[in-house]
């Protein structure tokens, strides 16, 4: 891996973060609901790595108490950036953390809440421990994903930047890429796994957007790159897409939904 790397959220990535990654107002309803159906009734739920609050303040609307946390100070500033309304402004807490040491006090949580954020962790084992730890016994691990379709220009630019990364060097990926973690929270106690599809939605994109998009390296997959090598993929990327794609200001449909992973047990912190 490229040790090298703080894979970090700056000011620049930040002002673009909600217009990127944002769900649609159904979408991310959607999300809050089947969240909030995973816990019982006055739950406690940890977001680890609350960025924006794109998923924190659905989670909240749905009637939710959140703590959430991230290591940026420059994401935790938005998440109160817009008006919110008055019967949930008090339903989300924040605070700046590290998801390696979670300044949180042993079962004290009935869910945890992560959404692409592990693969950000030096020591992803770590992070699942500390999951453990803060998750009273039969709380609920609830990972997060979007999926996009791997056929889709998105999918296709995504993938061929994953596969020329290898091709500059078979190290240069985040710490825990490609990492499965069910063994590992099953050896700490999350045995029972179900895997839930909440929301399906297309969009509408040009390989000319979604290469604007790879430019300002907004996502993690970029940072792993110096500039000179990010320099060398971006221009493979434009000649990949050029081959593919005549039009490249054409509007094309993706395909996207949210995922999600739920795992419960009896916690432990392993020993």
């Amino acid at each position: 891996m490229n040790r090298g790397t703080d894979f970090s959220f700056d000011e620049r990535i930040v002002s673009l973060y909600n217009r990127q990654r944002a769900h649609p107002p159904e979408i991310a309803r959607q999300i809050g609901a089947a969240i909030m159906a995973q816990l019982p009734d006055g739950a406690r739920l940890l977001e680890i790595g609350i960025g924006t609050g794109r998923i924190g303040w659905p989670v909240a609307a749905a009637g939710g108490r959140v703590t959430g946390f991230d290591l940026s100070a420059q994401m935790l500033s938005q998440v109160y950036g817009d008006e919110r309304p008055a019967e949930i402004a008090g339903a989300l807490a924040l605070a700046q953390a590290d998801m390696q040491q979670m300044p949180f006090a042993a079962d004290s949580f009935d869910g945890a809440l992560a959404v692409h954020v592990l693969h950000l962790a030096q020591d992803w084992q770590r992070v699942i421990r500390e999951v453990a730890r803060v998750l009273r016994p039969g709380g609920v691990f609830i990972q997060g994903d979007d999926w996009i379709d791997p056929a889709s220009v998105v999918g296709r630019l995504r993938d061929e930047l994953r596969m020329h990364a290898v091709r500059l060097d078979p190290n240069l990926m985040p710490p825990a890429a490609g990492i499965s973690k069910a063994q590992a929270l099953a050896d700490l106690g999350g045995t029972d796994v179900t895997e839930i599809v909440v929301a399906e939605w297309t969009a509408m994109i040009s390989p000319a957007e979604r290469l604007a998009t790879v430019e300002a390296r907004i996502d993690a997959e970029s940072w792993i790159f110096t500039d000179a090598q990010f320099a060398q993929v971006l221009d493979h990327l434009r000649g990949f897409a050029a081959d593919l794609w005549p039009n490249l200001d054409e509007q094309q449909p993706v395909t996207r939904r949210f995922v999600l992973k739920i795992t419960r047990g009896a916690w432990h912190t392993g020993g």
